[in-house]
């Protein structure tokens, strides 16, 4: 029954006509079907009977799925088995009933039964026209299965591609679109029914990194085929523009055998398209560096059974080694490196690789090969890593000390000259005695040291007495391993000396043999790089903060153009409905509207004080501290914050209306309140309060916003002004992004004020800004903020102007801008490229142009135009969301002859453009 998925479904239509036929071919008033589950007996379908359900025992049909064929009961009340049945005892008093059991897949589910309220038996053709329909109903509950099972099989499949991304496809015998699944529009862009009936686009085969295989073929060559099509790759062309597709399709044929066409999906892979790309060009640019590195960078791995697996080797292993690198993963020829070294290394090689991988320790050996009778000198540096597959994975580079080997022998002959060279450059010359645990030191060394020389026998403890303690514990080991390993010591050392400066010594040491080759100390080099160690730090403190600088620029400059733009939609078309003339607004829809554009331009104020803070933070802040009344402030940001309010259910409540005036910049102190206001909501309890307090005292006024909310504890206010950290407000879905307060304190600071906080869990806060008091201006007056500046008259000169912008709401906001100039004419170009071809063909008595357009940035274009004969004195003006200055001035200095940023103040841009004009 679970499988047959029937139970408690709607009525069907055709189960309801077949229990009908059973009860008018067998002439009785009454007829069902009866399903039976483990508890129940429950009606499919019933005839001049109510569908009810009752328990299984009480069930005539329970007995009839125990015979292997009808079961006919004439007269009820004869029958043990149902002679008190509810049913027979009481309406509708049953006498007859006639049940064929319903058997699918050899089990019996059910049964199809007539009944009559008059004993008697069915006639010999009753009998078999109600066997005859039981066969059609048990068709029926198999085939409605069948059905249920496919609709599920289809929609588990649809589901499948929406989860993989994938759109599938169909298309009849001319290659043309019949049906497109809807996830087609999220990927493309085009809605489904833009391609129905279209044909499949027809483009060259990719190989894996997006480029045209050699042999030239298109996808119609596969699909005219008709053979399996599996993960082709072709570009196609969409609303986002060209993406890279990966499409699988099967022919599909008719019921005659013919070709109807293909079924297929399709998938995005640019993304996997474009990281292969940078993947091969990245492995290429890596073949080429290391073709110019002197020595051989490598990859292999140390097997589990002991054998070298080599991943990668650069070029130079072929002279180096006399062998190929490794290919196709086939692991190199690493016999060929066995045997070019010398037989005496060889095993030292060996034992010291397979030590360094039990220990997970770097790897560092010099030897000698032995290649055509000439012996070289090689130095290997390798870092382990463990490998899932078992063994060590090692990067390393190897590189050809033959050179410096033979130097090291030269100057065991040569001290005298060298003596007089590492006196002229202040190198000193120091070796360690590994038996006795001393330092000898030249005379430059003992200078560089602060000691008198000469320094025969200075002991280890001495000399490590002299380091800087930081630095201490690292020369000792440093040594120790350089020794053990048989390799150098590069390193760098702070000393301390006796008169309490410090010196930065820079020491070059290799191990030092005896005949037996065992490690007898250490011989090297000491110069004074104080000063070149302050240089190498000043230069990267430099580049730190000049790159902390550029990322800084680059984000504000994101931020202000993402946010300015949709902001010149808002501004912009509010400013045209306060300017309209011939269909003024009423007096209410007036009022909204200088709400929402009191919002936009404060939200606007909120950008450029992203910017200001930037220039806060260097010390380059641009407000204007001048006498504001603080109570004028209160009164238009409660009353632009109210909706918020409200909508929360918080109360607002604010001090006398007595005028305070204090030293600040007007719009900094409305930046800060409508910060302090708008966080004593959000964060406030329902149904709270916010009040806001006035307060001049000893020279200051103290302006606090108290909250109802839950309070702060003492580990959250330490790190309350710390940027982006919201204290986990944004895990209770609470709006914001963590800068409000961090702008808030720095405006306060810059205004020569505080911001101060008092709280506690389950008190509430208060946030106060307190800002130096100042005398009432002369005349002050509060502004009038019904009145709207008007825009300039409009001109009769006939002019024509060319507005380049990519941006279909910014098309529409110039549009309805110019309707207000009957007499001027605007041509519309949505990127740079149609705009230049509009300049070949007329010339516009002015270009508008955006700095950021889909083909080439406003610097290009106004190039391409300066450039131009025919243009090169055209009066053209940036209109763009970049608001940086130094886009500006870049703007100004590619040939623009003025910078509009957005959003536009519709008044001053018909002013400019009739100047311009002019």
């Amino acid at each position: 029954m679970q499988a047959l998925g029937i139970l408690d479904t709607a009525p069907a239509a055709s189960f309801d006509a077949l229990v009908e036929s059973a009860a008018h071919l067998t002439n009785c008033p009454s007829a069902a079907i009866c399903l039976i589950d483990e508890r129940r007996q429950w009606l499919k379908a019933a005839f001049g009977m109510p569908r009810i359900e009752m328990p299984r025992e009480r069930s005539f049909c329970a007995h009839t799925i125990l015979q292997d064929d009808m079961m006919e009961v004439p007269d009820a009340r004869l029958d043990p088995r149902f002679a008190q049945h509810p049913c027979v005892v009481a309406a509708p008093h049953l006498r007859l009933y006639a049940g064929v059991p319903l058997t699918v897949d050899g089990m019996r589910v059910g049964s199809l039964f007539v009944a009559d309220t008059r004993p008697r038996t069915l006639e010999p053709a009753e009998r078999d026209a109600l066997r005859r329909l039981a066969h059609v109903a048990v068709d029926l509950m198999v085939g409605l299965a069948r059905l249920t099972s496919i609709e599920a099989e289809r929609t588990r499949l649809l589901d499948f591609a929406r989860a993989s991304g994938d759109w599938m496809w169909e298309t009849d015998a001319q290659l043309r679109y019949t049906w497109v699944s809807g996830a087609f529009e999220a990927v493309t862009g085009l809605p489904p029914i833009s391609v129905i009936g279209q044909p499949i686009a027809n483009s060259p085969l990719l190989d894996a990194l997006g480029s045209p295989l050699g042999e030239g073929r298109t996808f119609h060559d596969l699909l005219n085929d008709r053979q399996h099509v599996t993960r082709v790759l072709t570009d196609k062309d969409t609303a986002r523009g060209v993406l890279q597709i990966s499409r699988s399709a099967v022919p599909a044929y008719d019921v005659h055998g013919q070709f109807a066409g293909y079924r297929g999906t399709a998938r995005d892979v640019s993304a996997h398209v474009a990281g292969e790309r940078d993947a091969h060009v990245q492995a290429e640019l890596l073949r080429k560096l290391s073709s110019q590195v002197p020595g051989v960078i490598s990859q292999f791995q140390l097997m589990p059974d002991g054998t070298l697996h080599f991943l990668y080797a650069s070029d130079a292993c072929r002279d180096m080694f006399g062998t190929e690198p490794p290919r196709d993963n086939n692991g190199g020829d690493s016999a060929a490196v066995c045997r070019a070294l010398h037989p005496d290394d060889a095993p030292g090689c060996r034992r010291s690789l397979h030590e360094a991988a039990r220990s997970l320790t770097p790897w560092i050996r010099e030897f000698r090969t032995l290649r055509d009778g000439k012996v070289r000198w090689l130095e290997s540096r390798a870092l382990p890593e463990p490998h899932p597959d078992g063994g060590v994975l090692w990067h390393g580079f190897t590189a050809d000390v033959t050179a410096r080997k033979e130097t090291e022998l030269a100057l065991r002959t040569g001290e005298q000259r060298w003596s007089m060279a590492a006196e002229a450059a202040g190198i000193g010359i120091a070796q360690f005695d590994r038996r006795t645990d001393c330092l000898s030191l030249d005379a430059i060394a003992c200078a560089n040291h602060g000691l008198p020389a000469p320094q025969k026998a200075l002991p280890m403890s001495d000399w490590l007495a002299q380091l800087h303690p930081a630095d201490r514990i690292a020369a000792r080991l440093g040594v120790e391993q350089a020794m053990d390993r048989r390799g150098l010591l590069e390193s760098r050392f702070r000393l301390l000396l006796a008169d309490g400066s410090a010196r930065t010594l820079e020491i070059f040491a290799h191990c030092t043999l005896d005949d037996g080759g065992m490690v007898t100390g250490m011989l090297g080099t000491c110069r004074d790089v104080t000063q070149q160690a302050a240089h190498e730090q000043l230069r990267r403190d430099k580049e730190t903060a000049e790159r902390a600088s550029r990322a800084k620029s680059e984000f504000l400059s994101r931020v202000s153009h993402e946010l300015r733009t949709p902001l010149n939609g808002i501004l912009g078309f509010a400013q045209l409905m306060t300017l309209d003339r011939v269909h003024p607004l009423a007096p209410d829809q007036a009022r909204r509207l200088d709400s929402v554009m009191h919002a936009g331009h404060h939200l606007l104020d909120l950008i450029n004080d992203v910017l200001d803070l930037a220039r806060i933070e260097q010390g380059d802040v641009a407000l204007q501290r001048a006498p504001v009344d603080l109570m004028a402030a209160v009164r238009a940001c409660i009353a632009l914050i109210q909706p918020l309010a409200d909508n929360a259910g918080v109360r607002v409540l604010a001090p006398a209306p007595t005028p305070q005036w204090s030293l600040g910049d007007a719009r900094a102190v409305e930046q800060v309140l409508i910060n302090l206001l708008s966080n004593a909501i959000k964060y406030n309890r329902p149904a709270g309060l916010v009040q806001v307090t006035l307060q001049r005292e000893n020279g200051w006024v103290h302006l606090a916003v108290s909250d109802e909310g839950a309070g702060l504890t003492p580990v959250q206010q330490a790190h309350l002004f710390e940027p982006f950290n919201r204290l986990g407000a944004e895990q209770r879905r609470v709006e914001g992004t963590g800068l409000g307060l961090v702008i808030a304190r720095a405006l306060a600071h810059a205004m020569g004020g505080q911001l101060g906080l008092s709280s506690s869990p389950g008190r509430g806060s208060t946030f106060t800004l307190s800002l130096q008091a100042a005398p009432a201006p002369s005349g002050a007056v509060e502004p009038d903020q019904t009145q709207r500046e008007a825009a300039p008259p409009p001109s009769s000169h006939t002019r024509s102007v060319l507005y380049i912008e990519d941006e279909p709401l910014n098309q529409l906001l110039m549009k309805e801008l110019f309707r207000s100039r009957p007499h001027w004419t605007l041509h519309v170009a949505g990127d740079g490229t149609a705009g230049l071809a509009h300049l070949a063909r007329t010339r516009p008595d002015l270009v508008l142009a955006d700095m950021n357009l889909p083909d080439m940035n406003g610097l290009e274009l106004i190039r391409r135009v300066r450039h131009t004969a025919a243009t090169a004195d055209l009066h053209c003006v940036a209109l763009s969301a970049d608001a940086m200055q130094s886009q500006i001035d870049a703007a100004l200095a590619a040939g623009y002859n003025a910078y509009w940023t957005k959003p536009i103040h519709v008044p001053k841009v018909l002013a400019g453009i009739e100047a311009l004009l002019q």
